[in-house]
């Protein structure tokens, strides 16, 4: 698997990143009615790329990651910046226990396809969740594998029947999803491909 703690020394360098982070930040604000009144909560937030597009829409955020790597660079952002509605929280959903606050919103960025048990972590995060909260998931729609080559651990993106299906069992209702960016990305062969994200939006029961 990559080591996020070694990545986040480069990882804003890369010009996509940004790029995807500021439109699926746009996709955030068009999907959540009355977001300037609402908690956000970030999961796998890296270096805080796409919630530093989000900080003056929301109320408050949470940005949460495992790598300390990526939070000490968050961190500093957010102290240089002076930026008083976000903190950073470093835990594993998966195996850490859960914090007791609950939040309006739960969004996350090309994070899904790391996790492996993938309705163990949609179950927390509905767990985490206020009542009628929203939950958007921006992550690969299904690929060949060609995207992190053959070593990579977790899944090769997801089929859209098959996350919501997951989703609605896990307790989210009003489930929609749409293609929202597409990355190009050379393959170990070096031939470019397109590799679609899906944005996909639903409500806690």
């Amino acid at each position: 698997m990559e080591n996020f703690n070694e990545l986040a020394l480069t990882w804003d360098k890369e010009p996509r990143r940004a790029e995807r982070a500021a439109i699926i930040a746009e996709e955030v604000t068009k999907s959540i009615p009355e977001i300037y009144h609402k908690t956000g909560f970030e999961y796998g937030c890296g270096t805080g790329l796409l919630s530093l597009n989000l900080q003056k829409h929301f109320k408050t955020i949470t940005l949460a990651d495992n790598s300390e790597g990526m939070l000490a660079i968050l961190e500093e952002k957010i102290n240089n910046q002076g930026i008083e509605n976000m903190k950073t929280m470093k835990i594993d959903l998966v195996s850490d226990p859960l914090p007791c606050e609950k939040y309006d919103v739960v969004y996350t960025l090309m994070t899904l396809h790391h996790i492996l048990d993938t309705a163990k972590i949609v179950k927390a995060f509905h767990e985490i969740l206020a009542p009628a909260g929203y939950l958007c998931i921006a992550d690969l729609e299904e690929e060949d594998g060609s995207f992190h080559g053959p070593d990579f651990e977790g899944h090769k993106g997801f089929n859209r029947e098959v996350l919501t299906d997951i989703l609605t069992k896990c307790g989210f209702t009003d489930v929609y999803s749409r293609i929202s960016y597409v990355i190009k990305k050379k393959d170990e062969n070096g031939i470019e491909k397109n590799y679609p994200l899906i944005f996909m939006v639903a409500r806690k029961r």
